[in-house]
């Protein structure tokens, strides 16, 4: 059973335009080879943190609503794990009234 879930992830603001979108992509193709459906994306655009991490005061971040199985979850969670470009993510299931149609 396929459930909603939001992810947030904020991308190194030092990295160019074409690793980010290319990191982007990394998470979109991760989710949808998985059988995974992207409801939204919202690219954020450079934002300054609310405290500093890893010496950076500014990061970049994106927002995908999506709706998958939990397993992708964990693969998605890997994934983003080993990238060195994304500092910090969370992916939390949305419950269905507050869910991006």
């Amino acid at each position: 059973m396929q459930h909603n879930y939001e992810l947030m992830f904020i991308i190194r603001p030092d990295v160019d335009e074409e690793t980010v979108a290319a990191t982007r992509e990394k998470v979109s193709a991760t989710i949808t080879e998985k059988n995974g459906e992207i409801v939204d994306t919202d690219d954020m655009g450079k934002r300054r943190l609310a405290y500093e991490i890893d010496r950076y005061r500014e990061g970049i971040y994106t927002v995908v609503n999506f709706k998958a199985e939990a397993d992708v979850v964990k693969e998605l969670d890997y994934v983003i794990g080993i990238n060195d470009h994304i500092m910090r993510h969370m992916i939390i299931n949305v419950d269905e009234k507050y869910a991006k149609q």
